[in-house]
């Protein structure tokens, strides 16, 4: 044994001698048997013999056995055990560190140049930012140690199963995943006990997180933790490609074998992992994907941390534990649903002293909230909060607040509470760096999360929002400009983009005509556009049309753009603008420019136009584009084109037109005239011509004449049709069916798959009808009422949103009406049960925490429009709201008088702003031909 091992053998040796008394003192039997009984039991569940205690505690030092450390959890418990007996705190660290050095031939390794320090330095759990616990009350406080006892729960199990395999040689990460104060950063640092104090530790803040991470990751050596502590400040930075790098930077760091193992130990909100491991949408083409390194690192990395204690085992030891800390006695008497973790770190007073503030204070607080909403921060300086705080505060409040309002009301908000950090904390530069202009501020966490709750629908006011443009770096204005225009305040959304504009920057530019041209507002739009044209700025068109036909709903807007492109000779734009036209119902036009897109050899199939029509309920515009398919040779278009007149009621005409093809020996056109026929109540025709498929080779036809037959009351002939069917064309459900005669066809079976599953979702129109009614007080008559074609699905949702949410859940269909159903036939409801007025101030207002990439302002201008309040929907789309919910008064939108600042860095050519060269592919005269067909198309539609 070395002198490592008899100092593990008297620490040991002693603290059973200190528990054995204790045992005595008390009244209770003590003995090895009897600890061995004891680590079996919760919260140890642990296996560990009398005997071998013996062997590393014998009588003899000498003849002790060190434990080796594959027994250090064995140990650990033991520990832990009879210091409970003794009445004593064991720290984990320290246990581990004196076995781990007992152990023969240790030798300590050492990175003096890598970053961080020795984790045994680290014994204050505040600076690696653990919450403080809430304060005991002082007659039962007594010398309590900083931190509650610690209570492991399932996740810590494979927490130190990570730091384990770290600890053996293998490079690991892990990101503990939990919602605010549910115990993430404490477990971590519970963890580091594991760790041998030959392991550095690296937290890195200053100047800010990620800035800090990036300037010494390369210089990371073996044995370090990496400590990311709230990881979205690391790895989600919107404005820069800041978190992108920390993540590439990362990830080298555990593939190379030359550094490891390292430990990258991370805590993170569930709301920010979603967003850093969301895959992009591939249909949404405009938006680049955002995060893919970050996606790359953290995949399989997540350990989620519920968010209260549920298990038995769990709530036992937490029993057995608060027995000896009125910290935690405390937090289970009065946590709600098991929330412990939560109710420590004083989460319930910071709310309560959030609520019961005065008014400054709470709307310095409301301010703080709202900003964090917006995305701001999370240090917020002080001048913005100062500035902002006032649009929280009534008249008569502002007018009577003292001259030093705003300190007051700031100690109010960093007054600690219950111990623990009070509701702003500032933060402070360290030496060796510059000072912001302004003192920065930092909400606690679990108010942000309350606060934002409470506040889902909370319009932040006018001056929060210049508070922000005025104080917050201009990198940050275009993130902030979208969320402005996701809420409708298209003034305000303009201001930000243009100042960035101004700027040089060509983003932000077509951020701005895009904006612009969605508000109807083209003629500024295009005036932007030549500005930046001037200035050499290469405005992305394409893409500002592309957004206004697909995702905006406006065509008059996006055909403006098409045509400029077109003029411009972008032969890839045209075949969307054949779809564009198409889509509105010009069908010349749209078959001229379509002929422009074939000179380009990129025409649009009229086939898939004619399905995009029908599809979308256009009937007359899929039948005009079907009578263009046979002009192509396309036989099938005559088929396409009955299905049309049928949809209008032209059953005749669509007869025609099948019969036609069916004498020209097309089989399956054969079969639908026969379906036609019967629909329009001539069976015996119909028999005729589901006989001539039979004869042309349908084999689908003979179970037609089967059921023909049977419909017409000729049983024994069907009997024989399903036969055949049977024999000459193998249908294997032809006999089946023929079982099923001598029943009323009311009376058969329903096929497979068809039954209670189906009954389950199959609501009337009228059950929709009758809920609204029953939720708003309205009324309505059902025997009036005309429901459209396809409201089925769309009433399908919408009966689960009044069921789900009474609180205006029936406008929450409103958030995919875009895209799934018309705004038309949401109207059709909410015009029935006189709701409108109620869904605009929605969409205002429940709209955005709903869904935050809906376009709400986008959707209460159709509202208005289908509403047949033409001009007030104009002014609406013109000018936007204002965060007090009223249409902003008229604002100009023109570019500066003087000229943009140039652009230095120089970009593809097929994005220029200009008109762009001819492909060397089409050659010179080619594509001068094409230039001058276009113009043609224009003049003679007067575009």
């Amino acid at each position: 044994m070395n002198e490592q091992g008899r100092a593990f053998y008297d620490q040991l040796r002693a603290l059973e001698r200190r528990a054995e008394a204790a045992c005595r003192r008390a009244g209770r039997p003590y003995s090895r048997r009897e600890t061995e009984q004891a680590l079996r039991a919760a919260p140890y569940h642990v296996e560990l013999s009398g005997q071998r205690i013996s062997d590393w505690l014998p009588d003899d030092p000498t003849a002790a056995k060190t434990p080796s450390p594959a027994s250090g959890e064995k140990v650990w418990a033991l520990v832990r055990l009879w210091s409970r007996w003794a009445g004593e705190e064991p720290r984990e660290q320290d246990w581990r560190t004196l076995l781990d050095r007992a152990q023969p031939a240790h030798t300590l390794r050492s990175a003096p140049a890598s970053p961080g320090r020795p984790v045994g330095i680290f014994t204050d759990p505040f600076a690696l930012e653990v919450h403080k616990a809430i304060e005991a009350e002082p007659a039962r406080s007594g010398a309590l140690p900083v931190l509650p006892t610690y209570i492991p729960r399932a996740h810590d199990t494979r927490l130190r199963a990570i730091v384990r395999e770290a600890v053996d040689g293998r490079s690991r990460m892990v990101m503990l995943v939990g919602g605010s104060s549910t115990g993430k950063t404490r477990a971590c640092w519970e963890a580091l006990a594991l760790l041998p104090k030959h392991w550095r530790l690296w937290h890195p803040i200053d100047p800010s997180r990620p800035e800090a991470a990036l300037a010494e990751m390369q210089e990371i050596g073996p044995h370090t933790v990496v400590w990311l502590n709230e990881a979205q400040h690391y790895l989600l930075s919107l404005s820069s490609d800041l978190g992108e790098r920390v993540a590439a930077g990362l990830r080298e760091l555990l593939r190379d074998p030359g550094r490891g193992p390292v430990l990258v130990l991370g805590t993170i909100w569930p709301e920010y992992w979603s967003v850093l491991t969301a895959s992009p949408d591939p249909s949404d083409r405009k938006r680049q994907d955002a995060h893919p390194q970050a996606r790359a690192l953290l995949a399989g990395q997540q350990l989620p941390v519920p968010p209260a204690f549920t298990a038995q085992d769990e709530i036992e030891a937490l029993r057995a534990a608060a027995a000896a800390d009125p910290r935690l006695a405390y937090a289970a008497e009065r946590a709600e649903k098991g929330q412990i973790a939560q109710y420590l770190a004083g989460g319930p007073a910071l709310l309560e002293h959030y609520l019961t503030a005065p008014d400054a204070a709470r709307a310095l607080l409301e301010a703080a909230i709202d900003a964090r909403r917006l995305g701001l921060g999370p240090a917020l300086p002080s001048a913005l909060l100062e500035a902002a705080a006032g649009g929280y505060l009534t008249d008569n409040q502002w007018d009577l607040l003292p001259d030093h309002w705003f300190e007051e009301a700031l100690a109010y908000a960093a007054r600690p509470v219950r111990g623990a950090l009070g509701a702003l904390t500032r933060v402070r530069t360290r030496h060796g760096y510059v000072s912001p202009a302004h003192p920065r501020y930092r909400l606690a966490d679990y108010l942000e999360e309350q606060g934002s709750e409470r506040r889902p629908a909370a319009s932040p006011p006018a001056e929060l929002w210049a508070a922000a443009a005025e104080h917050l770096p201009p990198a940050d204005h275009v993130e902030l400009a979208e969320k402005a225009a996701q809420r409708g305040l298209r003034r305000i959304s303009y201001n930000l983009y243009r100042d960035v504009a101004v700027a040089g920057e060509t983003g932000a530019m077509t951020a701005l005509i895009d904006l612009l041209s969605a508000m109807g507002r083209c003629d500024e739009a295009l005036a932007w556009y030549r500005c930046a044209s001037e200035a050499g700025h290469r405005v992305n068109v394409r893409a500002i049309a592309d957004s206004l036909r697909r995702f905006r709903g406006y065509p008059e807007e996006a055909l403006y753009w098409y045509h400029l492109l077109a003029d411009q000779g972008e032969t890839e734009a045209l075949p969307d603008l054949v779809r564009l036209l198409a889509s509105m119902g010009r069908a010349d036009e749209a078959m001229a420019w379509n002929r422009v897109a074939a000179e380009a050899e990129d025409p649009v199939d009229p086939r898939e136009l004619a399905d995009q029509a029908a599809l979308e309920g256009r009937f007359e515009d899929a039948l005009t584009w079907y009578r263009r398919m046979p002009e192509l040779g396309d036989g099938t278009a005559l088929r396409g084109m009955a299905a049309m007149l049928v949809r209008l009621g032209r059953t005749e005409e669509a007869l025609a037109l099948v019969q036609e093809r069916a004498r020209a020996g097309d089989p399956s056109a054969m079969g639908e005239t026969g379906w036609m026929l019967a629909d329009a109540g001539r069976p015996e025709e119909a028999l005729v011509w589901f006989r001539g498929a039979v004869e042309q080779g349908d084999r689908f036809a003979y179970r037609a004449v089967a059921r023909m037959a049977a419909r017409m009351g000729r049983t024994d002939e069907a009997r024989l049709w399903y036969q055949r069917a049977a024999d000459e064309a193998g249908d294997p459900f032809a006999l089946e069916e023929a079982s099923q005669l001598d029943r009323p066809v009311r009376d058969q079976p329903k096929p497979a798959g068809d039954g209670d599953a189906r009954a389950e979702y199959d609501f009337s129109v009228s059950d929709v009808s009758w809920l609204l009614a029953a939720e708003h007080d309205t009324a309505v008559n059902l025997d009036e009422t005309d429901f459209w074609p396809g409201h089925d699905d769309f009433a399908r949702t919408l009966r689960s949103l009044v069921l789900t949410e009474r609180d205006g859940g029936t406008f929450g269909v409103l958030a995919e009406a875009a895209d799934t159903w018309s705004v038309d036939q949401v109207l059709g409801l909410l015009r029935e049960h006189r709701l409108v007025d109620q869904a605009l101030l929605w969409c205002q207002s429940r709209g955005p925490a709903v869904s935050s990439r809906g376009d709400w302002w986008g959707t209460a201008h159709r509202l208005l429009s289908a509403d047949g309040r033409t001009e007030e929907a104009e002014r609406l789309r013109r000018y936007g709201w204002e965060p007090d919910g009223s249409v902003s008064p008229d604002w100009e939108a023109l570019p500066p008088e003087s000229v943009l600042p140039a652009r230095t860095v120089d970009l593809p050519h097929h994005t220029r702003a200009t008109v762009p060269a001819p492909r060397e592919r089409s050659g010179p005269a080619r594509w001068s031909n094409l230039r001058r067909l276009a113009k043609r198309v224009r003049g003679s539609h007067g575009v």
